[in-house]
């Protein structure tokens, strides 16, 4: 193990919306304007033996993130050598989720008037080396949309060449105009589908805003069908949809999903879905819905722990304020279907 804190800058590129760039999907900072500028100021941190405050939060020191990964590339620690590939040019996807924005939606973007970002035929991929790659990871927007995710996908094959293919998608689409994976992926011999999937049925069409569930499940029963792609589920636990999470396992247990594909993930606890959100009174029904999980995960007991712990309450009323504007905006009812939708109800009036 090297004594450098990530050798990221060294291994891996990110690829972000905008023509920009970070080390890895875990900083938590401004973007950069080339894989070079990553090098320089991230890399030439670790060199100083600094750790930069935009690593802190997704890879803190006494926890290993996704430096674990990175630390077993070779590295000369001076020139770019790609092994693990980031690939997430664009924001283009057809869901307004509501754990999401603008900035990694087009959908959301159009909705609120901003611009939409499309560089989806501007990364120049000829100055993409994936002699050393090892691992491509595709994530969006929604990769599946993405015009030169294909473009990429046909490099690869052209090379024989055969890194490990991951994916984070909605699982709504599995394809874009006369492209679809299934013409690609029998060329790969690991595909590994991550499935963001935070709700089934009508809240999931809810909370994934243009999400079609029939079509969703259609698209999952065909990745189970092959037996090259290791399929797995991550949902995002927020205060969005913490309310329904019993029934998301009640699926996964109906699915047959081993506790190994069950792979959480955990708002900010104090962001604007975060848990620690959710008042008090509310907590003791979500935390017996995570103790008594099928499925056991580290998220799950951060989630339960920042139910017991951690208070953030105040921003309660404007993260409801928002869920019902967006229920009026797009005709959908998540405070409709609430659990608690008396008790909020009552207690907004009763404080006025």
């Amino acid at each position: 193990m090297s004594d450098i804190y990530c050798k990221a800058p060294w291994t891996s590129t990110t690829y972000m919306p905008g023509g920009k760039f970070t080390p890895c999907c875990s900083w938590h900072g401004d973007h950069f304007d080339s894989p070079e500028q990553v090098r320089e100021v991230v890399g030439g941190a670790f060199l100083r033996g600094e750790i930069p405050k935009e690593c802190m939060g997704s890879c803190p020191p006494d926890k290993p993130g996704w430096r674990k990964m990175f630390q077993d590339y070779p590295t000369d620690l001076v020139n770019l050598q790609v092994h693990f590939l980031d690939f997430r040019n664009n924001n283009l996807c057809n869901l307004k989720c509501r754990s999401c924005g603008p900035v990694l939606s087009t959908s959301w973007a159009s909705e609120l008037g901003h611009q939409v970002i499309h560089l989806h035929e501007e990364t120049e991929l000829s100055d993409i080396d994936l002699t050393h790659v090892q691992q491509i990871y595709f994530a969006g927007g929604e990769p599946l949309l993405n015009p030169q995710h294909y473009q990429l996908l046909e490099k690869l094959i052209a090379a024989q060449l055969q890194p490990r293919i991951m994916y984070s998608t909605n699982m709504t689409v599995l394809g874009y105009k006369n492209k679809h994976v299934k013409d690609y992926w029998s060329k790969f011999d690991y595909i590994s589908v991550n499935a963001s999937i935070d709700a089934v049925g009508k809240i999931a069409e809810i909370v994934r805003s243009s999400t079609k569930w029939s079509q969703v499940e259609e698209n999952i029963a065909w990745c189970k069908s092959q037996s090259h792609i290791q399929l797995s589920y991550a949902p995002v636990i927020s205060a969005i949809n913490i309310w329904w999470i019993d029934q998301l396992f009640n699926y996964f247990l109906q699915q047959k999903i081993t506790q190994q594909a069950f792979q959480p993930v955990l708002a900010n606890a104090d962001g604007p879905e975060g848990l620690a959100l959710i008042p008090w009174e509310f907590r003791d029904s979500l935390i017996a819905k995570l103790e008594t999980a099928p499925y056991q995960h580290e998220n799950i007991s951060r989630a339960i722990e920042i139910l017991r712990t951690q208070d953030a309450t105040a921003g309660w009323w404007k993260f409801v304020a928002q869920q019902l504007m967006m229920d009026h905006v797009r005709d959908e009812g998540w405070f409709d279907q609430l659990p608690v939708q008396q008790q909020v109800y009552k207690k907004i009036f009763k404080n006025g």
